[in-house]
């Protein structure tokens, strides 16, 4: 044994120790380079008070070409005026109805309500935080409008509807409208 090995006993333990942990540090670092980040709390994202913070979306690029094909009615809403000449590309029956009832259900029901008449669950608490109530789509102002307003209007939202440009393709938009035009009835 050497002499100052007999004058300092815990010196060579720490440099063991100081070792380990500095290799350990070293492993953990490479390990986590172009991964995912250890998620502590897996749900806290889907958190309503934390979407506050969160970025704005990205909407799509310009001149993006969905893999279902290019949306070929999607147009600004301060252009309402050409829009009101445009006519539903689908068949009028009842197959056209059923898939538009279907994903009026699936997307519109909770605001609009299951008759369309603005009472949706979420139309609810919209009003609870101070905005407008959905309208009731089986009223007159509603109907009177043209298929290629209610495109338009269903294409770009309005208010706090969101742009379902993005969400249905042109002819789920098309079939939306065909079932709103016998909701009434």
């Amino acid at each position: 044994m050497k002499i100052h090995e007999r004058k300092y006993p815990g010196r060579r333990r720490f440099a063991l120790g100081l070792g380990i942990v500095a290799l350990a540090a070293i492993v953990l670092a490479g390990c986590t380079k172009g991964t995912y980040q250890v998620d502590i709390f897996p749900e806290m994202h889907y958190n309503q008070s934390t979407k506050i913070g969160e970025p704005p979306r990205l909407d799509v690029p310009e001149g993006a070409v969905p893999v279902t094909g290019p949306q070929t009615h999607v147009i600004p809403a301060d252009l309402l005026e050409a829009a009101k000449a445009f006519k539903s590309p689908l068949p009028a029956g009842a197959a056209t109805n059923a898939k538009g009832a279907e994903l009026y259900r699936v997307n519109c029901s909770m605001c609009h309500g299951v008759q369309g008449k603005g009472n949706g669950k979420v139309g609810d608490i919209l009003v609870r935080d101070k905005y407008v109530r959905p309208p009731d789509l089986t009223v007159a102002v509603t109907q009177a409008k043209t298929d290629g307003e209610l495109f338009t209007t269903l294409t770009n939202g309005i208010n706090v509807m969101p742009k379902f440009g993005y969400l249905l393709t042109d002819e789920e938009r098309w079939a939306v409208i065909a079932y709103l035009r016998v909701l009434p009835r």
